[in-house]
């Protein structure tokens, strides 16, 4: 009873310690390995189980409290995934029906106004597309990676806010002056190796080239010359587009994606392009499972530049 299940690490978050148990042989055999994972990520083996929702969407709330006021800013798209790491995100959440995203959001505040939250967080949920059913995962209490993509549709600058409220002082925002105006989608840019199994990848970054114009960020660190090390997280950085639509928003993101360049390392910025350009994406037909299938199945590896190349041999 109860398969297929999923087995969750109850420590911590980010993809770790999560396996998906289609029979009760296969659970007997990923519980152990979850638990290591779950040890070794977060210093707690401990796991809990719930249902699996095959083929689910990853749809998460943006909060904001000062512990008596609470506001949301919406939802986020995260479906894109490998490894249950998140790849691709967007705003607001492709097809969501607008009686979901209202039960989404208000049950992301009463979560919020339930505990006296304070700070800025992300409500996470998994959404069933067929039901139209969510169902709670965590809440992260920090700011996130995807943040900028809520920016960019609704103006608020969560960080400000952020800081603000651990200064003591009251939101500046109220829930009506919040809503939704185009859409934006963020692209994860990694030091990986896509033909490698998407192996991490330092090195020196022997030129740049960023895009600009109406719509366009990117968040980075880099510069010519930046020579990425090998002991932290590959992002090198977040390119965040806005357009008055999703069609005009991939539209910008693929000829962003285009001008961008960071020579020298292997990087994801040719997944994307690929991403950016196929019907399923396009139409908004994913879920958590389709990335690695898309891999599998239909992303042909271009050889990146001859330095990448020359690195490669």
């Amino acid at each position: 009873r109860g398969v297929p299940g999923r087995i969750q690490a109850a420590a911590g978050g980010g993809g770790r310690g999560i396996r998906v148990a289609a029979d009760l042989d296969e659970f007997t055999r990923q519980f152990p390995q979850a638990s290591a994972e779950a040890a070794a990520a977060f210093g707690d083996g401990g796991l809990y189980i719930e249902k699996a929702v095959l083929a689910a969407r990853h749809v998460e709330v943006q909060i904001l409290g000062d512990g008596k006021n609470f506001v949301h800013c919406f939802e986020r798209e995260c479906s894109l995934q490998r490894r249950r790491q998140k790849v691709w995100e967007e705003a607001p959440a492709v097809g969501l029906p607008a009686t979901v995203r209202r039960k989404l959001c208000d049950s992301a505040v009463a979560l919020a106004r339930s505990v006296g939250y304070s700070g800025a967080g992300t409500v996470e949920y998994l959404y069933d597309e067929a039901s139209q059913a969510f169902y709670f995962l965590e809440v992260n209490t920090r700011i996130q990676v995807e943040h900028p993509v809520t920016e960019m549709i609704t103006g608020v600058d969560l960080v400000q806010e952020m800081l603000r409220i651990a200064g003591g002082e009251p939101l500046s925002v109220r829930q009506e002056d919040v809503s939704i105006l185009g859409h934006a989608i963020e692209c994860r840019i990694n030091a990986e190796d896509p033909a490698r199994n998407f192996m991490p990848w330092p090195g020196v970054v022997s030129k740049l080239a960023v895009p600009d114009g109406e719509g366009v960020r990117f968040d980075t660190m880099l510069f010519d010359g930046y020579s990425v090390p090998p002991f932290y997280d590959s992002l090198l950085g977040k390119l965040v587009v806005h357009g008055t639509d999703r069609s005009d928003c991939l539209a910008k993101l693929r000829a962003s994606l285009q001008s961008l360049k960071i020579e020298g390392i292997p990087t994801t910025i040719p997944l994307h392009a690929a991403l950016a350009g196929d019907a399923d994406v396009v139409a908004g037909a994913f879920h958590t499972r389709f990335l690695e299938g898309w891999l599998e199945t239909k992303f042909q590896v271009p050889m990146q530049d001859d330095s990448a190349k020359e690195a490669a041999q």
